[in-house]
């Protein structure tokens, strides 16, 4: 277990602030009084259209690219978070006031990503609305979803968890996991209003895709039985579109 994770627990004199930087402070705002009435409307509530954005933390690019750096060179599970503090020139205080695990950091570097690719399978079932080939289309999405935990294992694998470790919830209820469920949810909901599958409940089926779309399983196939991409995504199509399809 990381010892540095449990130093904000500690009582005391060890509580007080280890690092020897001082963070950054934001300057206020310029009193603009005299403009008041043009950034307020009648009724005296703030027009958040022209509100002012909070300038971005300085630190969280120093901390992001440090442990992307450390996370190649020495392995997810090598790298503390003492490390990564001390990799980013930061004490550990800064980098707990912004990230309280490993895997907060992963979901971090990651975030741009999953979200990219979630909107674009959000997209992809929208338009498909009305199409009569569910199941074709629950295909596609299944070697969609291996094609990126392939890129993202190691990351997706850290997240999932630090998150049903520190939550004491399960992968499913993760934003990542949940927005898929709800794809493949629908998916197999339409192809068993066409008459696709058989007769199985379409929320259990992707509660239990869901669960074998997941990282640490694509990791225990590809590291210890060998397994290609093409490999695990065929046994997943394998037990969900063969298996579930109407001969």
């Amino acid at each position: 277990m990381d010892c540095c994770r449990n130093c904000k627990y500690m009582k005391g004199d060890i509580m007080k602030k280890t690092e020897t930087e001082v963070e950054p402070v934001t300057s206020a705002a310029p009193d603009n009084t005299e403009n008041t009435e043009n950034t307020e409307n009648k009724d005296n509530t703030v027009n958040t259209d022209i509100a002012a954005k909070e300038p971005a933390d300085p630190y969280m690019q120093r901390i992001l690219e440090a442990a992307r750096q450390l996370f190649t060179e020495s392995g997810l599970e090598a790298v503390s978070m003492y490390g990564i503090a001390k990799r980013a020139g930061i004490g550990q205080g800064s980098l707990y006031r912004r990230f309280t695990d490993k895997g907060e950091i992963c979901s971090a570097l990651l975030l741009d990503s999953t979200e990219q690719f979630l909107s674009g399978m959000e997209q992809q079932l929208a338009a498909s609305a009305g199409e009569t080939a569910a199941l074709a289309h629950l295909q596609s999405s299944i070697e969609q979803v291996v094609g990126f935990i392939e890129q993202y294992a190691e990351l997706l694998n850290m997240i999932k968890s630090e998150f049903t470790g520190k939550k004491q919830l399960t992968q499913f209820e993760h934003p990542f996991f949940q927005r898929l469920g709800v794809i493949m949810g629908e998916l197999l909901h339409r192809a068993s209003a066409n008459g696709e599958i058989i007769g199985i409940d379409p929320r259990f089926a992707a509660t239990a895709l869901i669960s074998v779309l997941s990282p640490d399983l694509y990791l225990y196939e590809q590291k210890r039985n060998g397994s290609s991409k093409e490999e695990i995504s065929r046994g997943i199509v394998a037990l969900f579109i063969t298996g579930l399809s109407k001969r």
